[in-house]
């Protein structure tokens, strides 16, 4: 629901964006139609009434005297644009209630929709790596999660950063991080001092460390990784933080080398045959 919420406002970007075009288009057209009224009153009614039409309800009086009668029909072409309807199936005094904008905002509302939902889990487990991988490589040593970075903006960069020394700035974040974190922290010590003790008992009575059989166990006679791949696949990628990646990388090189010189021998061999 996210990523389809993020996605729709990126479309109503569009929609606005076009809105405003519009809108500035012809008020333009319209200030400079009037040949009666100062500028400043006739702006204020201008926009009322193009007001009137993105609500779907024109008011045509008053365009008469816009350098007649271009002004009414540029007002007609204006509503044209902005609200179109069906007629067919609406009664005599019902007024226009399917704007020409409005759909496309329901098209691209819909088109988003649609693509998101077609690949809802490539879709989230995008979203979700990103979330991850923005607290795990912070930009700052200062990691306030969602909604306490709201603190850390107004409270702390805005009023302190720009002025005060780096140590004592940093004591002062590590202080504000101390009071925010430590209800959390409390909380989840609380719970897990339970779970250890719970662990405990259970390793005394000779039992299993806990009987509670969490989703993924359950899945465990569902999903074979050996036969689908997924065993060597994480195994292949596994990084190995067992061994120095200096020494990783100088046994490659060996296994290249060996390799090398097996190749030589070889077409040596060839050679002298």
């Amino acid at each position: 629901m996210l990523v389809v919420l993020k996605v729709m406002m990126k479309e109503s970007l569009i929609f606005f964006a076009l809105l405003t075009i519009i809108i500035v288009g012809f008020l333009q057209a319209f200030i400079g139609m009037d040949q009666v009224d100062d500028n400043k009153t006739v702006t204020g009614f201008i926009l009322q009434a193009m007001a009137n039409a993105v609500m779907q309800s024109p008011d045509f009086d008053g365009f008469e005297k816009f350098a007649p009668p271009f002004g009414i029909i540029l007002y007609y072409i204006f509503t044209f644009v902005v609200m179109v309807g069906e007629g067919s199936h609406q009664a005599a005094n019902d007024p226009p209630h399917h704007a020409v904008l409005l759909n496309i905002l329901i098209a691209l509302y819909n088109s988003a929709y649609e693509d998101i939902t077609d690949n809802a889990i490539d879709e989230y487990m995008a979203l979700f790596s990103q979330k991850t991988m923005q607290f795990v490589r912070a930009p700052d040593e200062n990691v306030f999660i969602a909604p306490f970075n709201l603190i850390e903006m107004f409270l702390l960069i805005l009023p302190f950063e720009w002025w005060m020394p780096t140590a004592r700035y940093e004591r002062l974040n590590n202080f504000v991080m101390g009071v925010i974190y430590s209800p959390l922290l409390l909380i989840t010590s609380f719970i897990e001092t339970r779970q250890a003790q719970r662990v405990k008992r259970n390793r005394r009575r000779g039992e299993e460390d806990e009987d509670v059989v969490e989703e993924w166990e359950q899945m465990d006679d569902d999903v074979d990784f050996e036969a689908e791949g997924w065993t060597k696949k994480v195994e292949a990628t596994r990084p190995n933080v067992d061994t120095d990646a200096a020494v990783l990388e100088i046994r490659d090189l060996k296994e290249q080398v060996a390799e090398l010189k097996r190749l030589v021998q070889n077409k040596s061999e060839v050679n002298g045959t």
